[in-house]
């Protein structure tokens, strides 16, 4: 497939949007997601508050382009990783790939927190081809990539695990999903009070008690 020729207005409007969110992920590096204050990311990405809103609206739409981002790299990964071989081993590789990207808990505590406080379900946020490729350059091919909430994901993997029989039949699939979720989201908190900083480690041992307790058969990792 021949590269697309982004214009170069599409290319700076990307480069802000990102350079927004990276500004906001370094204050949250140290700081709470209260505390951050948006004339600051402002200043840091060198654009005035109007500019600012016309990217985002609200400060949690920050959150929810950075986790869309994050997403949509671990689930491209995992189904390019995982093919055709297994259901069940694509969220186990996501799984992987989610603790990979780890590099400052802080950050991922405080976009829980965010996001746990919100009633509503986190809103979708546009992501263009050019905003992909650029955010994540070692990534060829990712501007094609379906972006997805990671919980659609999840039920669309389950399903698909029924179907080919790495599930019981019976299997409640919602029931499943929470699990999932939980062990997503948990495991990082209670990781917190173990001696062992690898979250890698966590998620499989997790995925490894939840796959043996429903009797699954998926290649695991």
């Amino acid at each position: 497939m021949k590269a697309k020729d982004y214009s170069l207005r599409e290319k700076k409007h990307a480069r802000t949007k990102i350079a927004i969110m990276n500004a906001f992920l370094k204050h949250l590096e140290k700081n709470r997601f209260e505390s951050i204050a948006i004339r600051q990311i402002c200043k840091d990405s060198e654009i005035s508050e109007g500019t600012f809103f016309n990217y985002f609206p609200q400060k949690i739409d920050i959150v929810n382009y950075y986790v869309q981002l994050a997403v949509l790299r671990a689930v491209w990964l995992a189904q390019k990783e995982s093919a055709q071989r297994s259901c069940l081993n694509s969220i186990n590789i996501l799984f992987s790939k989610l603790a990979a990207d780890i590099k400052n808990i802080n950050i991922v505590y405080q976009l829980i927190a965010a996001l746990a406080t919100r009633q509503e379900r986190p809103k979708k946020i546009a992501v263009t081809e050019v905003e992909k490729k650029l955010a994540f350059p070692d990534c060829p091919g990712i501007e094609h990539a379906r972006a997805i909430f990671i919980d659609d994901f999840l039920k669309e993997s389950l399903k698909g695990a029924l179907k080919k029989g790495e599930l019981s039949k019976g299997t409640d699939i919602d029931d499943v999903l929470i699990s999932l979720l939980a062990i997503l989201g948990g495991t990082l908190l209670a990781a917190k009070l173990s001696k062992i900083g690898d979250y890698k480690y966590h998620y499989n041992r997790q995925l490894k008690i939840l796959w043996k307790g429903l009797n699954a058969r998926p290649f695991l990792r």
